[in-house]
């Protein structure tokens, strides 16, 4: 009898860890294995990115990208806000600028086609503030969207002086009058930035010279809302694709 007891305790033992280990059914399994599979993608995702391989100029501080809501070209009320979850590309334009504008309007649209025709391009937005309020009316906007193709591409908000005034403070913009209404200004103990000359503002400086001098950056803001990269012209379209799909993830 002692044998028959002993030999018994020893099965028990064998069998132990065989109770112990939990089954796991394969429903179950896979989803552990979905969940794990999706936490490492995260994690490679939130890798971050190196500097170096940005083409622009790498803002370091990534501060939130200050909001606004100003119109576009459908007369519909629109603000920075409503693209977070996408890369945005901000700049500055006019409708009648003849210089700058349309250079990097170029680049926009450039790099909007090149973004669109590969996966995740969907997740880019290109934002346009403009830098003349006298004169870039929701027509106007609709029209220079039109004339460059880019109706359903961008963005092209407009507003009152002290509106888009406020825009151009949060992202260092500064248009002034190129010409004799800027000579008028300094004689007059003015200054050079619009809204300050001969105490009319951007609407009257347009009026007597037809030519806003402003620069015209674009920032790249990643889905997150935080300001990344900077271009200033000259640079070429290939570059700034380059540092939206780093943003892209891709």
């Amino acid at each position: 009898m002692p044998a028959l007891a002993n030999a018994r305790l020893h099965d028990s033992v064998k069998l132990a860890p065989m109770m112990l280990a939990p089954r796991l059914h394969p429903p179950l399994a896979l989803t552990i294995g979905v969940v794990a599979g999706v936490a490492l993608l995260a994690m490679a995702c939130a890798r971050p990115i190196a500097p170096d391989s940005f083409k622009g100029t790498v803002l370091s501080a990534n501060n939130p990208a200050p909001d606004f809501s100003l119109t576009d070209q459908f007369g519909r009320t629109a603000s920075l806000a409503d693209f977070r979850g996408k890369v945005v590309l901000l700049t500055f334009l006019y409708t009648s600028c003849p210089d700058v504008c349309p250079v990097a309007a170029n680049h926009l649209r450039e790099a909007r086609q090149a973004l669109s025709d590969e996966a995740g391009g969907g997740d880019t937005a290109i934002v346009v503030v403009s830098v003349d309020p006298e004169r870039d009316s929701v027509e106007a906007a609709l029209a220079y969207s039109e004339r460059w193709g880019m109706t359903e591409g961008w963005a092209y908000l407009t507003g009152g002086e002290d509106a888009l005034r406020a825009v151009w403070d949060a992202y260092y913009i500064d248009p002034y009058l190129h010409g004799p209404g800027r000579d008028s200004a300094a004689a007059s103990g003015g200054h050079s930035r619009a809204g300050q000359a001969s105490g009319g503002g951007a609407s009257a400086l347009a009026a007597q010279s037809g030519r806003i001098i402003h620069s015209a950056p674009i920032y790249l803001i990643d889905a997150e809302g935080a300001m990344r990269v900077a271009f200033t012209l000259p640079f070429e379209t290939a570059d700034l694709v380059n540092d939206a799909r780093l943003l892209l993830g891709g």
